[in-house]
């Protein structure tokens, strides 16, 4: 990680803030959005799982392509 800066609460009335590069930004912006969709993702299947509406398979050719 790249530096990164933090103004003092006493500066900001309250609030500790953090300075950093724009491209630090938003590569942690797309860093959440994946991990939202990779958990988004967990919980449709741990659901479907509970449902009932997942098969298991030993191999791939299980499947029957």
């Amino acid at each position: 990680m790249k530096t990164a800066f933090t103004i003092p609460r006493q500066l900001t009335h309250g609030d500790e803030l953090v300075v950093l590069s724009r491209d630090e930004y938003e590569h942690l912006r797309r860093h959440l959005a994946e991990l939202e969709d990779t958990l988004g993702k967990i919980r449709r299947g741990e659901q479907e799982y509970r449902a009932g509406k997942t098969v298991v398979v030993r191999a791939l050719s299980e499947l029957g392509h």
